[in-house]
């Protein structure tokens, strides 16, 4: 339960202090991938067999006394394979007014979701606060805060695992990752191995010779 999907409370002063409390669900975590699909970016936790939902970040800023300054997804995030790992994600919110406690407990940060069949494991998850000058401010794995006015807290998610091995991948869903802005072109040529003509344009193309090398070369090491 990080601090995207911690328990806030606090007095709403908009409606005379009164008390409030409740676990918010404004981010998520990237799923793993599977032998048929990439994960999921919205996969949140297994648990709850697909019961559990990302809040609309409208209806929490209406409910409850708290700004929601940035979610998206996080680049280069997922664990590398056959089938990719849903990204990581980062959420910032804070207060409007008066104080709100967040309590929360980061998992996945040691240890990030591993991949399986050669895939690779997701981006680490963290957390930390940013005070009323913007100044990082580190937090324990596992607390809570008081958040005064003009402070946030980060909540950066972790992606989902690898399946299978990232030279595996076909070459035109690297570029298509790199297209939406997935993966950086640096990535693809990296981890999966694909070399792209004119990366960050909107003629981009697989060089395929230079792929073929490029895999074969990685394969040996």
């Amino acid at each position: 339960m990080p601090p995207y999907m911690a328990v806030i409370s606090g007095l709403d002063h908009r409606r005379e202090d009164a008390p409030f409390v409740n676990q918010v669900f404004i981010g998520s975590g990237g799923g793993p991938g599977g032998p048929h699909a990439d994960g999921w970016p919205t996969y949140l936790i297994p648990v709850c067999a697909s019961l559990v939902y990302k809040d609309s970040v409208e209806v929490d800023e209406q409910r409850y006394p708290i700004h929601v300054y940035e979610q998206a997804l996080i680049p280069d995030s997922e664990g590398a394979g056959r089938r990719r790992g849903g990204l990581g994600c980062r959420t910032v919110y804070g207060p409007k007014s008066n104080p709100v406690s967040v309590a929360w407990s980061v998992e996945a940060h040691h240890h990030p979701p591993r991949g399986v069949r050669g895939g690779l494991p997701g981006s680490g998850a963290d957390a930390w606060m940013l005070d009323a000058a913007g100044e990082r401010v580190a937090v324990d794995l596992v607390g809570s805060v008081e958040l005064k006015r003009g402070e946030k807290i980060v909540s950066i998610s972790s992606g989902g695992g690898g399946y299978g091995s990232p030279l595996e991948r076909d070459a035109g869903e690297v570029l298509r990752d790199v297209r939406e802005g997935w993966i950086s072109a640096k990535r693809a040529a990296d981890v999966y191995g694909v070399v792209l003509n004119g990366a960050g344009t909107a003629s981009a193309a697989v060089d395929e010779q230079a792929t073929r090398r490029r895999r074969e070369e990685l394969s040996r090491g």
